[in-house]
């Protein structure tokens, strides 16, 4: 595992094994489960057996003696109180307030009032005339009263009801240091004639009064007047609306009175109970939000009795009554049993205002009825001493405290079910306590638990006890008070600790086996790490007593007894007979708390590894750690002043505080005790985290010490995760302490999103970059306020050293720097600060936050600084090359680690181009240098660009130079490209032409630059790939180019002659001459577009690609009938075949005499130009032009025509053709007059004598341009051809105007 990471897998080992020690905790029983209450099965009673009140035989007396409660201290009566019992005339009351840790005394209208827990603070009231029948403390509804009222004494008399108000001064001793009553009432009430008997408040300030004559009263206060002027009225729940219109002595003597004792409330739930002097007990509901009522019920004392003789059939009635207490059980503790009575024997009702069978949620009160009773000890054969004449009781959380008088001294019974929170069924411990006179009142004092709003559900003591304070009850008697400390079983094991000195005792061996291992050792590891500083001695008692008792890992039978038990806790108690009837199948099977339907994974039943005592309590106590915060959501949305929604936190920062505390300790104890894991064999754990546990149980042949090794792999992936857990809860803590809400709001929306749907587990398994992230949020706070970040470094770095490294610490001191350098004027000063965070950053490369120190750099402008940095990382990154060895080498795909190297060093050189990008945005100009612009300025922008390009290329990176290159090549610099002459350009230039052999861009870019740098072969071979590349990315023209461009580097600097090359440049031309013949195709098909279905197809084909002569030939020129071009091919190969040449010159003619429009003169012009320019394309010399067949056939279409005979001979003439060879040619002609047919006909007979007249005609219209020699020549010829012509026009008739005409040539010929 890397040092400065913690493995993943190694926590997910350890959150896995404290799910299921969370598990296994909330598999603890509910009340209805121990008292095996089954719906819809009937009411149940239990106590009667040995099992209900266990009685540990075998083990040490001082064991079964243990005290569950113990005298924390006893206060006498203050001498001012004492001698006030003398002055009493009338009446006396003593009570309590424990909420302000205040007893009071009334001596008829006067009230004293003083701390019980020291006899101080003495405060008196007497400003009453009347007897005082009646007190009252309770906290008022938010915002009626002054902030400096805290509490509202009331007071009743046989008149009034006078509320006061109470105020608290701080001092040395807390917030309630110095009690203060306001003299002038806040507010009285007459009472109408009725006697106040009993006062009750909610949670949310409403005041109730029962009276002794049977009636309910609330008292309605608000902070205005209202109700004609009122500020607060009476309201009479006990009767009707219509009640008044019958007569109060009626009504009286209809209704027998039944006064009221006591008044319970259930803030839970907002229900009321009030409790008569006959017994009866009355439901209200006070609504979902506890602001209405409604009487819900009564049930009689006589019905509830009769119920419980049913249940309980072998005792009398007697037994059950009377009723003198009762208290609301809260929803946390059971979720169906509403309320507990108490009798005068001690005996426990447990009541519900429904049934159990299918209750909606929210379900209010509609009845109340018995569900279970429980009698107290001396009931069953082992206990022979039960409570008698109980006057007072008290009932919470599983605790119930008795006062009962035994020959008229009151004796305390505590009866708890803490120490056995695992069994199936209700067992109790119980302890008597005698007092040393009557006792006047009991109340437990409340507590505050800084956890408590945090913790998802409740749980048993035993769960929370390292959390949880011990509670505390006062009891009041006539000669002081007893403040009492009920013990927790982690207060136990102390007391037994200390009182056998560490030695093997055996009341500490029954300890853990009456709490069973598991859970005694978790128990004791409370004491082995909070008690390190207080009591080191007794620290290590409990460590000594959790390594000898805490067994060892051992290998376990496959199918038997899963860890499920081990880790379970379960009582040593399972009796056969228990006096609750129990479902009969419970009975046989074992005793297993993980229920069917839990989420939690079970412990593996076929694991074949049983894990030490010492394994499963460190898990379970860690488990009990973080219980409050493992599945709670990491942040919340709230809203404090209804407008704006802000994310905080889910804890407060004590809370983290508090946790913090317990995981330190815990972590403390695993470093101080290091046999617990191996941590120096990392390695070895590593190896078998990997292979051994997959195959667990797929082996089955284990040896004690694959067992042993399993245990110390789970136990060291929990001192890893302890120490993990202790580093997020620091950090968190300091976030609480900074404004959480704003740091949080700083963050990017996902993150936020995402940290609301974190709970706490995943951010300790997977939280590291969004603790990151949190630190970074953090540090910056503190730059953007100009703060300096050494305190909070410091801070963070005692704090959460894994999560905030030095290198993070030294990168926060360079943030600092250079956020300072920003106010330095002095040029010289600020570059040194510069450079000094430079280094800084140096000296922790590559672990910097590199955009965001970059960013800064950049806003300096201090340009070069973001290119050593960045090379520095690359470096550090990649000590050996390996991206360039990568780069070079074709990239090959199995190259993975060159090709992880290569990525990150790209990933660095990001921030040098995201700098360039930076700078270039600020120019509004083309990067363009070759751009026509102004003169530039030494700070021109682009000036700028180019020296950081070039100093990038001196450097010798060759991957950073990659990297620029692509830069370069995405702001379209190539004419700066080109001019680079580096050779890492070329391997650029080559890799990424070979990698993307379709990017056009960059083989034209490889061209340019053999070009630049006079490699005019290797210019030329690209450029004919290019030319020759099929496909669609270059049309003919662009190839043309490219073989164009080709052949000029071939013939530049006479390189073309060189004799491997000269063959070369022969291909280069020959290929040209080809594709000019393709380029005519592509013109000829192009016309041919919208009339040939087939144009289309040969457009895109010509484009795609340089074809052969005879591809040209077979795929365009004859199937589309192209006849010109398919002379050009012919002309092109240097093909002879006069046939073939004759037949297309005659599809030629054929498609022009169509095409031809005019009369016959127009329409022989329109082909004697088509004749002309193809002699202009093919050439009139070549065998593509036959001179003699092209004349026959012209005079013939002419003869067909009837057009001007001057036409044909003078287009030849014009065609700069040799006249002798003209003359030649007619002559011939002459000579096969009679072998064409055309000739023979009459009006067709002299058409080539015509013709010959008009050749002759046109050579003495230009015998100038002829020389000498050719004139004479052409004149004897001529002159030859004249006389032949006129010996056989003589013999002819009708010639005599064709005879005169020759006659006329022949005189201008013998002038000539």
């Amino acid at each position: 595992m890397d040092n400065t990471q913690f493995s993943v897998q190694k926590m997910e080992v350890a959150a896995r094994n404290i799910d299921k020690s969370l598990a296994i905790d909330c598999a603890a029983p509910s009340l209805l489960d121990l008292m095996n209450i089954h719906p819809p099965q009937c009411s149940t009673a239990s106590g009667l057996t040995d099992h209900d009140y266990p009685v540990l035989n075998g083990a040490p007396f001082a064991l079964n003696n243990m005290l569950q409660i113990k005298t924390s201290s006893k206060v006498p009566l203050p001498p001012e109180i004492l001698e006030h019992f003398s002055h009493i005339q009338c009446h006396c009351m003593m009570g309590l307030f424990p909420e302000v840790s205040r007893a009071w005394l009334t001596v008829d209208s006067d009230i004293y009032v003083w701390s019980y827990e020291d006899n101080s603070d003495l405060a008196y009231f007497d400003g009453l005339n009347e007897t005082i029948l009646s007190v009252g403390l309770i906290k008022p509804k938010p915002g009626v009263f002054h902030a400096f009222i805290k509490h509202l004494l009331i007071l009743t008399t046989a008149v009034d009801i006078v509320v006061l108000g109470v105020t608290f001064t701080p001092g040395p001793h807390g917030p309630l240091d110095e009690i203060q009553l306001i003299p002038e009432p806040v507010f009285t009430i007459p009472t109408d004639g009725s006697t106040i008997s009993a006062i009750g408040s909610t949670a949310e300030g409403r005041l109730f009064l029962g009276s002794k004559e049977g009636c309910l009263f609330e008292i309605v206060y608000q902070a205005e007047s209202g109700w004609f002027g009122k500020r607060c009225k009476k309201i009479n729940h006990s009767t009707s609306a219509l009640s008044f219109l019958v007569p109060s002595f009626i009504n009286a003597a209809l209704s027998e009175e039944d006064g009221i004792v006591q008044i319970a409330v259930d803030n839970s739930r907002h229900i009321l109970y009030i409790l008569t002097e006959k017994g009866s007990i009355e439901v209200y509901d006070l609504g979902i939000k506890g602001d209405s009522f409604n009487k819900i019920t009564k049930i009689s004392q006589s019905t509830l009795v009769n119920q419980a003789v049913n249940i309980v059939k072998t005792l009398d009635s007697q037994n059950f009554r009377p009723i003198v207490s009762i208290s609301a059980v809260e929803a946390s503790e059971s979720s169906h049993i509403y309320l507990i009575a108490v009798t005068q024997t001690g005996v426990r009702f447990y009541l519900t205002t429904h049934t159990l069978v299918n209750m909606p949620p929210n379900q209010r009160p509609y009845t109340l009825f018995l569900l279970h009773v429980r009698l107290p000890p001396g009931y069953s054969a082992n206990i022979t001493v039960r409570p008698r004449a109980v006057h007072i009781a008290h009932y919470r959380d599983r605790n119930l405290l008795l006062l009962s008088t035994v020959n008229e001294k009151d004796v305390l019974w505590c009866i708890s079910s803490d120490l056995f929170p695992f069994s199936q069924n209700l067992m109790e411990a119980h302890t008597t306590l005698s007092l040393d006179g009557p006792a006047l009142a009991l109340a437990e004092i409340p507590q505050e638990n800084p956890l408590s709003n945090i913790s998802q559900e409740v749980s048993p003591l035993v769960v929370r006890q390292h959390s949880e304070a011990p509670k505390k009850y006062v009891v009041l008697t006539s000669e002081g008070v007893y403040i009492l400390s009920k013990m927790r079983p982690v207060d136990i094991l102390r007391q037994l600790l200390s009182d056998s000195q560490g030695l093997n005792s055996d009341t500490v061996k029954a300890f853990f086996m009456m709490q069973k291992e598991d859970q005694a050792c978790a128990t004791s590891l409370i004491v082995a790490s909070l008690d390190v500083d207080e009591n080191l001695e007794l620290a290590e008692f409990a460590t000594r007593a959790f390594f000898l008792y805490g067994g060892e890992p051992r290998l376990g039978a496959l199918g038997s007894m899963s860890q499920g038990a081990i880790l379970s806790g379960t009582s040593p108690f399972s009796p056969n007979i228990i006096s609750t009837p129990a479902d009969p199948h419970r009975l046989h099977q074992p005793q297993s708390l993980q229920p069917p339907n839990l989420t939690y994974p079970h412990f593996d039943v076929n694991n074949p590894f049983v894990f030490s005592s010492k394994h499963n309590g460190l898990y379970l106590y860690l488990g009990r750690i973080l219980r409050p915060i493992w599945n709670r959501r990491c942040i919340e949305k709230i809203c404090l002043d209804g407008k704006t929604v802000m994310n905080a936190s889910t804890i407060t920062s004590d809370q983290c505080r508090w946790i913090l505390n317990y995981l330190t300790t815990l972590h403390n104890f695993l470093l101080s005790n290091t046999q617990l894991a191996i941590c120096d064999n990392s390695t070895q754990l590593d190896a078998t985290l990997n292979t051994t546990q997959v195959n667990t149980t797929s082996r089955l042949n284990h040896t004690l010490q694959d067992a042993q090794m399993e245990e110390r792999i789970s136990l060291n992936s929990l001192k890893l995760f302890v120490c993990h857990c202790c580093q997020i809860m620091g950090l968190w803590r300091i976030l609480c302490e900074h404004q959480f809400h704003v740091l949080i709001g700083t963050l990017p929306d996902n993150y936020q999103t995402m940290l609301q749907d974190t709970t706490f587990k995943d951010l300790f398994l997977y939280g590291q970059d969004i603790c990151s992230l949190l630190i970074t949020t953090l540090v910056d706070s503190y730059l953007g306020d100009n703060a300096s970040v050494d305190s909070i470094s410091t801070k963070l770095r005692e704090v959460c050293p894994q999560l905030y490294k030095i290198e993070d610490a030294a990168f926060s001191k360079a943030n600092e720097m250079l956020k300072s350098s920003r106010g330095i004027q002095n040029i010289d000063e600020k570059e040194d600060m510069v450079m000094s965070a430079l280094e800084l950053c140096k000296s922790i490369a590559p672990n910097v936050n590199l955009p965001g120190i970059c960013k800064q750099f950049v806003s300096l402008k201090a340009y070069h600084a973001v290119i050593d940095l960045c090379i520095t990382c690359a470096k550090k990154v990649d000590p050996d090359n390996i991206a360039e060895h990568f780069y070079k080498n074709d990239s090959s795909v199995a190259d993975q680690e060159g090709r992880d190297f290569y990525h990150k060093r790209m990933n660095i050189y990001k921030e040098v181009f995201t700098m360039l990008d930076t700078l270039c945005a600020e120019n509004p100009t083309n990067l363009n240098i070759t751009a026509p612009v102004p003169i530039p300025t030494e700070g021109d922008i682009r000036i700028m660009v180019m020296q950081l390009i070039n100093e990038i290329l001196e450097l010798p990176d060759e991957i950073l130079h990659v990297a620029l290159y692509d830069w370069m090549m995405k702001k379209q610099m190539s004419s700066e490209l080109i001019k680079i002459n580096n050779s890492s350009l070329e391997t650029y230039l080559l890799h990424t032409s070979q990698q993307n052999p379709d990017n056009t861009a960059v083989v034209d870019l490889l061209w340019k630059y053999y070009e630049n740098n006079n490699n005019h072969a290797a210019a030329a071979k690209i450029l004919d790939s290019l030319a020759s590349k099929t496909g669609a990315a270059l049309s003919l023209k662009e190839r043309l180019e490219y073989l164009t461009r080709a052949i000029m580097c071939m013939r530049s600097d006479k390189v073309g002659y060189a004799p491997y090359l000269g063959v070369f440049l022969r291909d280069l031309e020959d290929k040209m001459e080809v594709a000019k013949v393709q380029e005519q195709i592509l013109e000829a098909v192009v016309n041919l577009r919208g009339t040939h279905p087939a144009a289309e197809e040969a457009i895109v084909a010509l484009n795609s690609g340089l074809y052969q002569i005879s591809q040209l030939y077979e795929n365009f020129a004859d199937p589309l009938e192209l006849w010109e071009c398919q002379l050009a091919i012919i002309d092109c190969a240097g093909y002879s075949d006069e046939n073939l040449i004759e037949k297309i010159w005659r599809n030629i003619l054929r498609r022009e005499i169509r095409k031809s429009t005019g009369n016959p003169n127009n329409r022989m012009a329109q082909i004697l130009t088509k004749v002309k320019h193809i002699a202009r394309k093919c050439g009139i010399s070549t065998q593509c032009f036959p001179l003699a067949f092209l004349i026959s056939e012209l005079e013939q279409l002419s003869t067909y025509l009837k057009s001007d005979r001057s036409l044909v001979p003078k287009a030849f003439v014009s065609m700069e053709l040799p006249f002798d060879g003209l003359l030649e040619i007619y002559n011939r002609l002459m000579a096969t007059v009679s072998e064409i047919q055309i000739w023979q006909k009459e009006e067709n007979e002299f058409h080539l004598f015509e013709a010959v007249a008009c050749l002759i005609e046109t050579f003495l219209n230009t015998h100038e341009a002829y020389n000498n020699v050719q004139k004479r020549k052409i004149i004897s010829q001529c002159q030859d051809t004249v006389a032949s012509l006129l010996s056989i026009l003589y013999s002819k008739a009708n010639t005599e105007q064709l005879i005169n005409i020759l006659r006329g040539i022949q005189s201008r010929l013998s002038r000539l």
